[in-house]
């Protein structure tokens, strides 16, 4: 009787751990199952829990990466709109030019004057429409909000102030601050003439001529004649030039009102008779409140790229006051505009600089999030064809053992009834 218990508990023996095998194969099994179905190595953090946690931050900086991407492409799109808009403008300036050259022509009659001046201004408004208007998702881009570029100050345009044998007509370099244009000043156009040499006095007679359309701040246009010593910057009866206080300076109001424009003259000479130098003013700019667009471009925490795009008022460009009249003031009026062409440019070519570096930071971020989610993936996924092995391996080792529990409970069964068998005979 002992000898049957004892046979039996061995038999039974090799079942349990076989059996206790087998509980450990079908765990296998089943995470065999749920990796195959899904894809991935890493399905819950007991999988490989340092490993989740790696593979969560690389996922998360794609994530950033991909959406830096699409704020990039919308960056960029906001430019295109903004130089669609800056390409009107230049028509717009173009055909402004082209009226103004029109009006220089001395076969124009007053009424054909008239209306160019209608264009004129109609076309300056237009130029501001377009600037407070051109908007991208309800952001409006070009009235300087978008910007964040100091506002320039009333200035002037210096044209033809180096001359051919030396002569400078207006000499910045004396005083730096020279020519000098308040900021109160109403807009205004200067011309110094060289007009003739008197070798018998050895003096230059020179013509200094200053104007502006705004007659109720400025008044009428002003002339004065002086004399200047033959190579000598300083007119008869004028202290000569030192830093900060000018040779000569011009008031509004036929020379009652404010300063508006004061500068140093430059050595002249015989050889600068029939010579000009022309000065014309520009406003003070003006911008929306804001500052440049800042885009966050996904690489990391607080990784942003600036878009500055300058505003496109026609106060900015110089033409708000493109007013018709003297050849003076026609004078005044193409300079203006070709200045407006050349910051138009100026600003359109920064728009594209721009957006080439905008395209550049797009494929950059696309290609570091290929590279991140490649290693997020070398954590994450499954490598199936080995997953495959494992999964029949699984499943071998759990049929034969399996089949070795049945049979040992069988040969169990069948070792008790002979032992029994024997007992009896």
């Amino acid at each position: 009787m002992e000898g049957r218990r004892t046979t039996s508990m061995d038999v039974r023996g090799l079942a349990d751990l076989a059996l206790s095998a087998g509980f450990k194969t079908q765990q296998s099994l089943a995470n065999d199952v749920r990796r195959l179905a899904s894809g991935l190595r890493v399905n819950t953090a007991a999988d490989d829990p340092s490993g989740l946690a790696i593979a969560e931050t690389l996922a998360s900086k794609v994530a950033g990466l991909d959406q830096g991407v699409h704020e990039i492409q919308n960056a960029s799109n906001a430019l295109n709109v903004a130089e669609g808009a800056m390409s009107s403008i230049g028509q717009i300036l173009q055909r402004m030019r082209a009226l103004v050259v029109e009006a220089r022509s001395d076969l124009m009659s007053v009424a054909d004057k008239n209306n160019v001046q209608a264009e004129l201004d109609q076309l300056r408004q237009e130029i501001d429409k377009i600037a407070q208007n051109t908007s991208f998702n309800g952001r409006a881009l070009l009235d300087g909000s978008a910007s964040s570029q100091i506002p320039l100050l009333t200035r002037q345009l210096l044209i033809n102030s180096d001359l051919a044998g030396g002569g400078t007509l207006i000499d910045t370099t004396t005083d730096p601050q020279q020519p000098n244009v308040p900021t109160t000043a109403p807009q205004f156009a200067n011309l110094l003439t060289v007009d003739s040499y008197d070798p018998v006095t050895d003096t230059l007679s020179i013509t200094v001529t200053i104007g502006s359309q705004d007659a109720a701040n400025f008044g009428v246009d002003q002339t004065v004649s002086l004399q200047v010593p033959n190579g000598s910057n300083t007119p008869t009866l004028l202290s000569p030039p030192a830093l900060g206080s000018p040779t000569f300076s011009q008031f509004s109001q036929n020379g009652a009102g404010p300063q508006v424009l004061s500068f140093n003259m430059g050595t002249l000479t015989a050889a600068d008779v029939g010579k000009s130098a022309l000065i014309v003013s520009l406003p003070n700019q003006v911008k929306a409140p804001g500052s440049a667009l800042q885009i966050n471009s996904g690489d990391a925490e607080g990784a942003v790229i600036s878009v500055d795009i300058a505003g496109m008022s026609s106060v900015n460009l110089g033409v708000n006051q493109v007013q018709l009249g003297n050849d003076l003031q026609n004078q005044a009026a193409e300079y203006r505009i070709d200045y407006a062409l050349e910051s138009l440019g100026g600003a359109r070519a920064q728009i594209g600089a721009q957006t080439v570096s905008l395209q550049e930071a797009a494929n950059g971020g696309n290609i570091a999030s290929v590279n991140t989610q490649a290693s997020e993936s070398a954590i994450r996924d499954l490598n199936v064809g080995a997953a495959v092995t494992t999964f029949t391996r699984d499943q071998i080792q759990n049929q034969f053992q399996n089949t070795l529990i049945a049979d040992a409970e069988k040969l169990s069964q069948n070792i008790a009834t002979l032992v029994s068998l024997s007992i009896v005979h």
